[in-house]
């Protein structure tokens, strides 16, 4: 189906090259009848001379109001407005673009081992913490956010932190976080267990996204409908997707609103902020439940057959496109991230790595079925993936 832009857009649009041709097309069309009329004491010479100049300038005058039009269109309607011009549509709905925010959570600190395990460890605020570099080179520091002690006869105490960037990037997963920036006297490291969040970090709200409320903010005005949840979800700031399971998902009158935060699996914490936006706007006899969607563990085991280019290079652009299948939100243009209820499929798996450049084959030894059933409050989620690449056998 055509977008507005595609269909609209194009009557408003005109090239400086047709403009040109239009304008000159003119001018030498009515030349005579000017001429005979006194109104031109001669043929005008179109190709060069102050008669062109001018008519060249007459036309690049006459190109921008044209390109005027165009981005004023782009820009008038919410469904291709960016920017500051979405935020001014949204603002007419009483929306704003959700702000993005910092990751927050506990970081394990480890008593050294040469230490006094009978005295207690003063572990300052301030004190710095980092994850070493990604695949992009890329470092995310955090801060202790409170003085703690690590007690005498403990092994570890977990600390509270914040990230110092905004961003869902700084959600590090288990083990990310292993290196203490500023020493701390009787502590040999730390490490951030698995569930170490306590708030996910969430990156600045995008165009899309706020389209999308935009969209929900007049759906939601006709009662209490799926759409309203998902608008009332959607307004807390770190909620990425939502899916409403609103066929009696429990039961007669029940709804659940399963929720996906910026490291898909949401926290309790964002959990609870989602149900205090839902509670003051429900009807009395609505039976709703929030809840995170169910984690589908997802081993990956394959092999890839190529006929050129680097093996090493190949394997790592291969993971990539399949690690993004299993993030909140593609870094990838042209691979979209599994939703809730989204089983997969190995000819999903075998069509994302087929895109590398080089590739011949593809085959599996994990998952084992073609079709990995995810129930419709689940999310595929990757334990997972390893990858070998060999070269392809001549035929």
């Amino acid at each position: 189906m055509p977008t507005q832009e595609q269909t609209v857009l194009p009557r408003v649009s005109r090239t400086i090259e047709d403009i040109r041709a239009s304008v000159f097309g003119y001018v030498e069309s009515v030349q005579d009848s000017l001429a005979a009329r006194g109104y031109l004491p001669a043929r005008l010479n179109l190709n060069k001379g102050v008669v062109r100049g001018l008519l060249e300038i007459f036309c690049w005058g006459y190109w921008q109001i044209y390109s005027l039009l165009e981005r004023l269109l782009t820009q008038a309607t919410p469904s291709s407005a960016t920017g500051a011009w979405l935020d001014m549509h949204a603002a007419s709905v009483d929306l704003s673009r959700r702000a993005a925010t910092k990751a927050r959570g506990n970081v394990r600190f480890l008593r050294a081992a040469q230490g006094n395990l009978e005295a207690n460890v003063t572990i300052p605020a301030g004190r710095i913490v980092r994850t070493m570099p990604d695949g992009a080179g890329r470092v995310y520091r955090y801060g202790t956010q409170a003085v703690a002690v690590l007690p005498a006869g403990a092994d570890f105490v977990d600390v509270p932190v914040e990230a110092e960037d905004y961003g869902a990037a700084a959600n590090a997963s288990a083990g990310q976080i292993c290196e203490l920036v500023t020493p701390v006297t009787g502590i040999s490291g730390v490490t951030n267990p698995a569930g170490w969040l306590m708030e996910e970090g969430a990156d600045e709200e995008t165009d899309a996204q706020l389209r999308e409320r935009y969209a929900l903010q007049w759906q939601a005005n006709n009662g209490c409908t799926k759409y309203a949840y998902m608008a009332w979800a959607l307004s807390v700031p770190g909620v990425t997707s939502v899916s409403i399971l609103d066929h009696h998902p429990r039961g007669q009158g029940t709804v659940d609103i399963v929720v996906r935060g910026a490291d898909v699996l949401p926290t309790a914490a964002l959990l609870d902020k989602v149900r205090a936006a839902i509670a003051p706007n429900t009807p009395i006899n609505d039976d709703w439940l929030v809840k995170g969607p169910s984690a589908v563990s997802c081993v990956i085991d394959g092999a890839i057959e190529y006929t050129t280019g680097d093996p090493d290079a190949i394997r790592a652009q291969a993971e990539n496109r399949l690690r993004a299948l299993f993030a909140e939100t593609s870094p990838l243009a042209d691979v979209t991230a599994l939703q809730i209820g989204q089983d997969l499929t190995l000819d999903l798996l075998t069509h994302t790595v087929m895109a590398v450049p080089g590739v011949k084959r593809v085959t599996w030894a994990s998952p084992a079925q073609d079709v990995l059933p995810v129930p419709a409050d689940g999310v595929a989620c990757l334990e997972n993936l390893s990858l070998s690449a060999v070269m392809a056998e001549e035929m």
